[in-house]
Protein backbone atom coordinates (compact mmCIF):
# COMPACT_ATOMS: atom_id res chain seq x y z
CA UNK A 1 0.00 0.00 0.00
CA UNK A 2 1.10 3.92 -0.67
CA UNK A 3 2.93 4.78 2.69
CA UNK A 4 0.93 7.00 5.31
CA UNK A 5 1.12 7.59 9.08
CA UNK A 6 -1.87 7.15 11.37
CA UNK A 7 -2.57 8.88 14.26
CA UNK A 8 -4.02 7.10 17.19
CA UNK A 9 -3.22 9.25 19.94
CA UNK A 10 -1.55 12.90 20.22
CA UNK A 11 -4.62 14.23 18.19
CA UNK A 12 -5.79 17.36 19.95
CA UNK A 13 -3.88 16.43 22.86
CA UNK A 14 -0.84 16.92 24.68
CA UNK A 15 0.97 13.72 25.02
CA UNK A 16 0.03 10.23 24.06
CA UNK A 17 1.96 9.82 21.08
CA UNK A 18 0.99 6.97 19.25
CA UNK A 19 1.48 6.32 15.38
CA UNK A 20 1.41 3.49 12.87
CA UNK A 21 3.36 3.66 9.28
CA UNK A 22 2.62 1.63 6.65
CA UNK A 23 4.51 1.20 3.50
CA UNK A 24 3.97 -1.67 1.47
CA UNK A 25 4.13 -4.88 3.20
CA UNK A 26 6.19 -2.83 6.27
CA UNK A 27 4.06 -1.63 9.29
CA UNK A 28 5.55 0.04 12.18
CA UNK A 29 4.66 1.81 15.52
CA UNK A 30 6.49 5.37 16.34
CA UNK A 31 5.74 6.09 20.19
CA UNK A 32 3.14 4.19 22.18
CA UNK A 33 2.45 6.16 24.84
CA UNK A 34 -0.05 7.02 27.37
CA UNK A 35 -2.08 10.38 26.95
CA UNK A 36 -2.05 12.75 30.37
CA UNK A 37 -5.73 12.46 30.25
CA UNK A 38 -6.09 9.61 28.86
CA UNK A 39 -9.34 8.16 30.64
CA UNK A 40 -9.85 10.49 32.89
CA UNK A 41 -13.53 10.62 32.48
CA UNK A 42 -13.77 6.70 33.63
CA UNK A 43 -10.52 6.45 35.81
CA UNK A 44 -8.63 8.15 38.97
CA UNK A 45 -6.33 7.63 41.72
CA UNK A 46 -9.74 5.55 43.02
CA UNK A 47 -10.74 3.71 39.75
CA UNK A 48 -8.15 1.58 37.88
CA UNK A 49 -8.29 0.05 34.36
CA UNK A 50 -8.21 -3.81 35.64
CA UNK A 51 -4.90 -5.15 34.98
CA UNK A 52 -7.02 -8.92 34.82
CA UNK A 53 -8.88 -8.23 32.18
CA UNK A 54 -5.32 -6.56 30.11
CA UNK A 55 -6.01 -4.20 27.63
CA UNK A 56 -10.08 -4.94 27.33
CA UNK A 57 -10.38 -1.75 29.70
CA UNK A 58 -8.48 0.23 27.50
CA UNK A 59 -10.08 -0.76 24.54
CA UNK A 60 -13.37 -0.20 26.16
CA UNK A 61 -12.81 3.61 25.85
CA UNK A 62 -10.96 3.70 23.13
CA UNK A 63 -7.90 4.17 24.91
CA UNK A 64 -5.86 1.88 23.04
CA UNK A 65 -6.03 0.95 19.26
CA UNK A 66 -7.50 -2.33 18.49
CA UNK A 67 -4.62 -3.29 16.15
CA UNK A 68 -3.92 -6.84 15.03
CA UNK A 69 -0.88 -8.01 15.64
CA UNK A 70 0.50 -5.85 18.28
CA UNK A 71 -0.85 -6.90 21.46
CA UNK A 72 0.16 -9.34 23.81
CA UNK A 73 -1.49 -12.92 24.77
CA UNK A 74 -1.54 -11.33 27.97
CA UNK A 75 -3.17 -8.02 26.81
CA UNK A 76 -5.62 -9.74 24.75
CA UNK A 77 -6.85 -12.55 27.00
CA UNK A 78 -9.96 -11.23 28.05
CA UNK A 79 -11.04 -9.38 25.07
CA UNK A 80 -12.85 -9.27 21.78
CA UNK A 81 -9.38 -8.99 19.97
CA UNK A 82 -8.02 -12.35 18.94
CA UNK A 83 -4.35 -12.39 19.81
CA UNK A 84 -1.96 -13.51 16.20
CA UNK A 85 1.32 -13.48 15.96
CA UNK A 86 3.05 -9.83 15.18
CA UNK A 87 1.85 -8.19 12.07
CA UNK A 88 3.74 -5.24 13.33
CA UNK A 89 7.65 -5.07 12.41
CA UNK A 90 9.13 -2.73 15.08
CA UNK A 91 8.46 -0.16 17.34
CA UNK A 92 10.48 2.38 16.97
CA UNK A 93 10.75 4.88 19.95
CA UNK A 94 11.95 9.30 19.93
CA UNK A 95 12.60 9.50 24.20
CA UNK A 96 11.44 7.65 27.14
CA UNK A 97 8.83 9.71 28.74
CA UNK A 98 5.73 7.66 29.32
CA UNK A 99 3.60 9.88 27.15
CA UNK A 100 5.86 8.14 24.29
CA UNK A 101 6.54 4.93 25.68
CA UNK A 102 3.90 3.73 28.62
CA UNK A 103 1.53 1.91 26.79
CA UNK A 104 4.21 -0.72 25.28
CA UNK A 105 3.60 -2.80 28.07
CA UNK A 106 0.70 -4.07 26.05
CA UNK A 107 2.63 -5.29 22.86
CA UNK A 108 3.81 -8.28 21.97
CA UNK A 109 7.46 -8.96 23.09
CA UNK A 110 8.54 -10.30 19.61
CA UNK A 111 8.20 -6.87 18.31
CA UNK A 112 11.90 -5.15 18.18
CA UNK A 113 11.89 -2.09 20.10
CA UNK A 114 14.43 0.62 18.36
CA UNK A 115 15.61 3.48 20.69
CA UNK A 116 18.46 5.52 21.49
CA UNK A 117 21.79 4.04 23.36
CA UNK A 118 20.95 6.34 26.58
CA UNK A 119 17.30 5.33 26.01
CA UNK A 120 18.13 1.79 26.20
CA UNK A 121 20.51 2.93 29.59
CA UNK A 122 16.98 4.50 31.09
CA UNK A 123 15.24 1.43 30.46
CA UNK A 124 17.83 -1.11 32.10
CA UNK A 125 17.73 1.58 35.17
CA UNK A 126 14.12 1.48 35.31
CA UNK A 127 13.93 -2.78 34.81
CA UNK A 128 16.15 -3.12 37.58
CA UNK A 129 14.83 -0.72 40.44
CA UNK A 130 10.85 -1.33 39.19
CA UNK A 131 9.62 -2.19 35.44
CA UNK A 132 9.87 -0.98 32.26
CA UNK A 133 7.58 -1.23 29.40
CA UNK A 134 10.27 -2.19 27.00
CA UNK A 135 10.26 -5.12 29.20
CA UNK A 136 11.02 -8.62 27.64
CA UNK A 137 11.12 -6.79 24.15
CA UNK A 138 14.78 -6.90 21.58
CA UNK A 139 16.08 -3.65 22.07
CA UNK A 140 18.02 -2.48 18.65
CA UNK A 141 19.88 0.83 19.65
CA UNK A 142 21.24 4.03 17.54
CA UNK A 143 22.56 7.38 17.65
CA UNK A 144 22.60 10.17 15.34
CA UNK A 145 24.84 9.16 12.46
CA UNK A 146 23.41 6.14 12.14
CA UNK A 147 20.69 4.84 9.78
CA UNK A 148 18.22 1.79 10.59
CA UNK A 149 16.04 -0.01 7.94
CA UNK A 150 12.61 -1.79 8.75
CA UNK A 151 11.49 -3.31 5.34
CA UNK A 152 10.86 -0.64 2.99
CA UNK A 153 11.52 1.74 5.20
CA UNK A 154 14.80 3.63 6.46
CA UNK A 155 15.14 5.79 9.66
CA UNK A 156 17.87 8.27 10.32
CA UNK A 157 17.69 9.31 14.15
CA UNK A 158 19.04 13.26 14.86
CA UNK A 159 19.46 13.96 18.20
CA UNK A 160 17.12 17.09 19.67
CA UNK A 161 17.41 18.63 22.44
CA UNK A 162 14.63 18.32 25.23
CA UNK A 163 14.28 17.59 29.21
CA UNK A 164 15.21 14.25 29.11
CA UNK A 165 18.85 12.78 27.40
CA UNK A 166 18.55 10.79 24.29
CA UNK A 167 15.23 12.26 23.06
CA UNK A 168 15.59 12.34 18.97
CA UNK A 169 13.09 12.91 15.98
CA UNK A 170 13.14 11.12 12.52
CA UNK A 171 13.89 11.68 9.13
CA UNK A 172 12.22 8.70 7.81
CA UNK A 173 12.26 7.64 3.85
CA UNK A 174 9.59 5.85 2.08
CA UNK A 175 9.45 4.10 -1.14
CA UNK A 176 7.36 7.48 -2.22
CA UNK A 177 8.36 10.42 -0.36
CA UNK A 178 10.41 11.61 2.80
CA UNK A 179 8.20 12.40 6.16
CA UNK A 180 10.38 13.91 9.12
CA UNK A 181 8.82 13.75 12.71
CA UNK A 182 10.37 16.24 15.40
CA UNK A 183 9.56 14.13 18.64
CA UNK A 184 9.18 16.62 21.64
CA UNK A 185 11.78 19.81 21.04
CA UNK A 186 13.40 23.06 22.31
CA UNK A 187 15.71 25.06 21.74
CA UNK A 188 16.63 27.08 25.16
CA UNK A 189 17.95 23.94 27.00
CA UNK A 190 21.54 23.46 27.12
CA UNK A 191 21.88 21.41 24.15
CA UNK A 192 19.53 23.23 22.18
CA UNK A 193 22.06 23.07 19.25
CA UNK A 194 20.73 19.69 18.82
CA UNK A 195 17.32 20.71 17.68
CA UNK A 196 18.92 22.86 15.06
CA UNK A 197 20.74 19.88 13.81
CA UNK A 198 17.28 17.94 13.31
CA UNK A 199 16.30 21.09 11.41
CA UNK A 200 19.45 20.98 9.43
CA UNK A 201 19.06 17.40 8.14
CA UNK A 202 15.17 17.54 7.77
CA UNK A 203 15.29 20.53 5.64
CA UNK A 204 18.29 19.32 3.34
CA UNK A 205 15.88 15.83 2.88
CA UNK A 206 12.83 18.01 1.64
CA UNK A 207 10.30 16.05 3.69
CA UNK A 208 6.61 15.72 2.17
CA UNK A 209 5.74 15.59 5.58
CA UNK A 210 6.53 17.26 8.68
CA UNK A 211 4.58 15.61 11.56
CA UNK A 212 5.33 17.94 14.59
CA UNK A 213 4.88 18.31 18.61
CA UNK A 214 2.96 21.81 19.19
CA UNK A 215 2.53 21.56 23.09
CA UNK A 216 3.05 25.47 23.85
CA UNK A 217 0.88 26.11 21.02
CA UNK A 218 -1.75 28.24 22.46
CA UNK A 219 -4.09 31.12 22.60
CA UNK A 220 -1.33 33.31 24.76
CA UNK A 221 0.93 31.21 26.66
CA UNK A 222 1.50 32.82 29.56
CA UNK A 223 4.48 30.76 30.71
CA UNK A 224 7.62 32.96 30.85
CA UNK A 225 10.45 30.79 28.44
CA UNK A 226 12.95 30.40 31.12
CA UNK A 227 15.95 29.06 30.02
CA UNK A 228 17.94 26.29 32.12
CA UNK A 229 20.80 28.74 32.45
CA UNK A 230 18.10 31.10 33.67
CA UNK A 231 17.04 28.17 36.01
CA UNK A 232 20.79 27.79 37.48
CA UNK A 233 21.67 31.31 38.32
CA UNK A 234 17.73 31.19 40.72
CA UNK A 235 18.51 28.11 42.30
CA UNK A 236 21.81 29.20 42.94
CA UNK A 237 20.13 32.73 44.64
CA UNK A 238 17.66 30.88 46.42
CA UNK A 239 19.44 27.56 47.71
CA UNK A 240 22.27 30.26 49.15
CA UNK A 241 19.59 32.43 50.73
CA UNK A 242 18.22 29.85 52.42
CA UNK A 243 19.20 28.63 55.91
CA UNK A 244 17.32 25.31 56.83
CA UNK A 245 16.43 22.24 54.67
CA UNK A 246 16.09 23.01 50.59
CA UNK A 247 13.76 19.98 49.21
CA UNK A 248 12.49 19.69 45.83
CA UNK A 249 10.75 16.75 43.94
CA UNK A 250 12.00 17.22 40.29
CA UNK A 251 11.87 14.86 37.77
CA UNK A 252 14.95 11.90 38.15
CA UNK A 253 15.61 11.88 34.21
CA UNK A 254 16.17 15.09 33.65
CA UNK A 255 19.73 15.57 33.93
CA UNK A 256 19.88 18.63 33.03
CA UNK A 257 18.16 19.04 36.51
CA UNK A 258 19.89 16.78 38.51
CA UNK A 259 23.01 18.85 37.24
CA UNK A 260 21.57 22.35 37.93
CA UNK A 261 20.80 21.28 41.34
CA UNK A 262 24.22 19.71 42.05
CA UNK A 263 26.02 23.06 40.99
CA UNK A 264 23.64 25.21 42.94
CA UNK A 265 24.63 22.93 45.83
CA UNK A 266 28.58 23.11 45.19
CA UNK A 267 28.11 27.07 44.79
CA UNK A 268 26.21 27.13 48.18
CA UNK A 269 28.24 24.31 50.08
CA UNK A 270 25.65 21.94 50.36
CA UNK A 271 25.22 17.87 49.54
CA UNK A 272 22.61 16.79 46.89
CA UNK A 273 21.13 13.77 48.60
CA UNK A 274 18.88 11.83 45.70
CA UNK A 275 16.77 8.96 46.25
CA UNK A 276 17.39 5.30 45.38
CA UNK A 277 15.63 5.24 42.27
CA UNK A 278 17.71 8.26 40.80
CA UNK A 279 20.75 6.86 42.12
CA UNK A 280 20.76 3.73 39.96
CA UNK A 281 19.70 5.86 37.19
CA UNK A 282 22.30 8.42 38.02
CA UNK A 283 24.97 4.70 37.82
CA UNK A 284 23.16 3.82 34.31
CA UNK A 285 23.81 7.11 32.77
CA UNK A 286 27.25 7.51 33.37
CA UNK A 287 28.29 4.99 31.69
CA UNK A 288 27.53 7.82 28.43
CA UNK A 289 30.75 9.06 28.05
CA UNK A 290 28.76 12.18 26.15
CA UNK A 291 26.69 12.92 29.82
CA UNK A 292 27.79 14.85 32.85
CA UNK A 293 26.29 13.06 35.39
CA UNK A 294 27.15 13.60 39.07
CA UNK A 295 28.53 10.02 40.70
CA UNK A 296 26.77 8.41 43.36
CA UNK A 297 28.72 8.22 46.78
CA UNK A 298 31.34 10.87 45.74
CA UNK A 299 29.17 13.82 44.59
CA UNK A 300 25.95 12.89 45.79
CA UNK A 301 24.49 10.81 48.86
CA UNK A 302 21.70 8.48 48.76
CA UNK A 303 18.33 8.92 51.30
CA UNK A 304 17.74 5.31 52.99
CA UNK A 305 13.93 5.67 54.32
CA UNK A 306 12.48 3.35 56.90
CA UNK A 307 10.57 -0.07 55.23
CA UNK A 308 8.88 -2.78 56.57
CA UNK A 309 10.52 -3.43 60.31
CA UNK A 310 11.83 0.30 60.08
CA UNK A 311 15.26 -1.23 61.08
CA UNK A 312 17.30 -0.25 58.13
CA UNK A 313 18.47 -3.92 57.97
CA UNK A 314 19.14 -5.34 54.73
CA UNK A 315 16.41 -7.93 54.59
CA UNK A 316 13.57 -5.09 54.56
CA UNK A 317 15.51 -3.85 50.78
CA UNK A 318 15.38 -5.48 47.30
CA UNK A 319 18.92 -6.37 46.32
CA UNK A 320 19.13 -3.24 44.06
CA UNK A 321 18.74 -1.32 46.94
CA UNK A 322 21.29 -2.90 48.87
CA UNK A 323 24.58 -1.45 47.55
CA UNK A 324 23.42 1.96 48.58
CA UNK A 325 22.61 1.25 52.36
CA UNK A 326 26.51 2.16 53.10
CA UNK A 327 25.98 5.56 51.22
CA UNK A 328 22.80 5.81 52.93
CA UNK A 329 21.71 9.23 54.53
CA UNK A 330 18.93 8.73 57.07
CA UNK A 331 15.63 10.71 57.82
CA UNK A 332 17.70 11.73 61.20
CA UNK A 333 20.78 12.57 58.97
CA UNK A 334 18.80 14.75 57.06
CA UNK A 335 17.47 16.47 60.67
CA UNK A 336 21.21 16.87 61.97
CA UNK A 337 22.28 18.18 58.59
CA UNK A 338 19.47 19.68 56.96
CA UNK A 339 20.90 23.66 56.56
CA UNK A 340 24.21 21.37 54.49
CA UNK A 341 21.51 19.27 52.61
CA UNK A 342 19.34 19.63 49.24
CA UNK A 343 17.07 16.71 49.31
CA UNK A 344 15.30 15.18 46.37
CA UNK A 345 12.05 13.76 47.60
CA UNK A 346 9.34 12.69 44.99
CA UNK A 347 6.01 13.40 46.26
CA UNK A 348 4.99 9.84 47.17
CA UNK A 349 7.79 10.56 49.95
CA UNK A 350 6.41 13.25 51.49
CA UNK A 351 5.54 11.71 54.63
CA UNK A 352 9.49 11.67 55.48
CA UNK A 353 9.22 14.58 56.40
CA UNK A 354 7.44 13.69 59.72
CA UNK A 355 10.51 11.78 60.12
CA UNK A 356 12.68 14.50 59.43
CA UNK A 357 10.85 17.19 61.51
CA UNK A 358 12.65 20.07 59.47
CA UNK A 359 13.18 23.36 61.13
CA UNK A 360 10.97 26.46 59.79
CA UNK A 361 12.36 28.61 57.66
CA UNK A 362 13.52 26.10 54.40
CA UNK A 363 12.41 26.11 51.07
CA UNK A 364 10.62 23.92 48.41
CA UNK A 365 11.63 24.03 44.97
CA UNK A 366 8.76 23.55 42.25
CA UNK A 367 10.54 22.16 39.86
CA UNK A 368 8.09 20.80 37.31
CA UNK A 369 5.68 23.06 34.89
CA UNK A 370 2.30 24.58 36.37
CA UNK A 371 -0.80 21.78 36.72
CA UNK A 372 -2.37 22.05 33.42
CA UNK A 373 -5.41 19.89 34.37
CA UNK A 374 -7.65 19.20 37.41
CA UNK A 375 -5.39 16.11 38.21
CA UNK A 376 -2.34 18.28 38.47
CA UNK A 377 -4.08 21.26 40.45
CA UNK A 378 -4.77 18.72 43.00
CA UNK A 379 -1.42 17.15 43.48
CA UNK A 380 0.16 20.69 43.71
CA UNK A 381 -2.34 21.34 45.80
CA UNK A 382 -1.46 18.91 48.18
CA UNK A 383 2.08 19.43 47.85
CA UNK A 384 1.73 23.03 48.80
CA UNK A 385 -0.35 21.80 52.08
CA UNK A 386 2.94 19.89 53.02
CA UNK A 387 4.79 22.85 52.76
CA UNK A 388 2.56 25.06 54.73
CA UNK A 389 2.69 22.30 57.03
CA UNK A 390 6.37 22.59 57.32
CA UNK A 391 6.91 26.57 57.46
CA UNK A 392 8.77 26.28 53.79
CA UNK A 393 9.11 28.83 51.32
CA UNK A 394 7.37 27.86 47.74
CA UNK A 395 9.27 28.46 45.28
CA UNK A 396 8.67 27.52 41.32
CA UNK A 397 11.94 26.85 39.29
CA UNK A 398 11.56 25.62 35.93
CA UNK A 399 12.63 25.38 32.68
CA UNK A 400 10.21 23.50 29.61
CA UNK A 401 10.98 20.68 27.80
CA UNK A 402 9.19 22.14 24.83
CA UNK A 403 9.65 25.25 22.07
CA UNK A 404 7.45 28.18 23.15
CA UNK A 405 5.10 28.48 19.99
CA UNK A 406 7.35 31.25 18.21
CA UNK A 407 9.70 28.80 17.90
CA UNK A 408 7.44 26.24 16.56
CA UNK A 409 6.66 28.31 13.92
CA UNK A 410 10.32 28.45 13.05
CA UNK A 411 10.96 25.10 13.01
CA UNK A 412 8.08 24.70 10.39
CA UNK A 413 9.31 27.53 8.49
CA UNK A 414 12.91 26.18 8.33
CA UNK A 415 12.29 22.58 7.80
CA UNK A 416 10.38 23.40 4.29
CA UNK A 417 8.07 20.50 4.33
CA UNK A 418 4.82 20.55 1.69
CA UNK A 419 2.67 19.71 4.01
CA UNK A 420 2.45 19.68 7.91
CA UNK A 421 0.46 17.82 10.51
CA UNK A 422 0.52 18.93 13.67
CA UNK A 423 0.49 16.44 17.18
CA UNK A 424 1.30 16.51 20.55
CA UNK A 425 -1.31 19.90 20.78
CA UNK A 426 -4.21 21.27 22.27
CA UNK A 427 -4.59 23.65 19.46
CA UNK A 428 -3.28 22.36 16.09
CA UNK A 429 -5.69 24.67 14.16
CA UNK A 430 -3.53 27.60 15.57
CA UNK A 431 -0.73 26.05 13.14
CA UNK A 432 -2.37 27.98 10.52
CA UNK A 433 -0.82 30.97 11.83
CA UNK A 434 2.74 29.94 10.45
CA UNK A 435 1.42 29.71 6.79
CA UNK A 436 3.19 33.32 6.12
CA UNK A 437 6.42 31.71 6.25
CA UNK A 438 5.67 29.07 3.55
CA UNK A 439 3.62 27.51 1.00
CA UNK A 440 2.70 24.77 3.13
CA UNK A 441 -0.76 22.74 3.37
CA UNK A 442 -1.93 22.70 7.01
CA UNK A 443 -3.68 18.95 8.00
CA UNK A 444 -4.80 18.37 11.10
CA UNK A 445 -4.88 14.71 11.59
CA UNK A 446 -7.85 12.60 12.67
CA UNK A 447 -7.93 9.69 14.65
CA UNK A 448 -7.61 6.22 13.38
CA UNK A 449 -7.49 8.13 9.72
CA UNK A 450 -4.53 7.31 7.47
CA UNK A 451 -2.59 10.78 6.08
CA UNK A 452 -0.38 10.22 3.00
CA UNK A 453 3.18 10.76 2.95
CA UNK A 454 3.68 11.80 -0.83
CA UNK A 455 0.41 12.87 -1.67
Amino acid sequence: MPPSISCFGGVGEIGGNKFLLQDRDTRVIIDFGTGFGDGSDYFDAGIQPRSVNGAGDLFEFGLLPEIRGLYSEKALQNTRLKYADPEIDAIVLSHYHSDHTGRIEFTDPKIPVYCGETTSLIHDAYSESRSSPLDDHPIRKFRTGDRFRVGSVEFVPVHVDHSIPGAYGFIVHTSEGTMAYTGDFRFHGPAGSMTTDFVRAARKERPELLLTEGTRVGHGDGRANMTEKVVLEEARRVVKGTRALVFSSFRGNDVDRVNTFFDACQNSGRRLVVSMKMAILLEKLKSDRRLKVPRVGKDVDVYVKRKRTGSLDDSDYFQWERRFLDLGVSAADVKRRQKETFLHLEAWDFPELIDIRPGSGGTYIHSATEAFNEEGEREESVIKNWVDHVGFRYAQLHASGHAPSAEVGALVGQVGAKKVVPIHTEHPDLFASYRKRGGWRLQIPKKRVPISISG
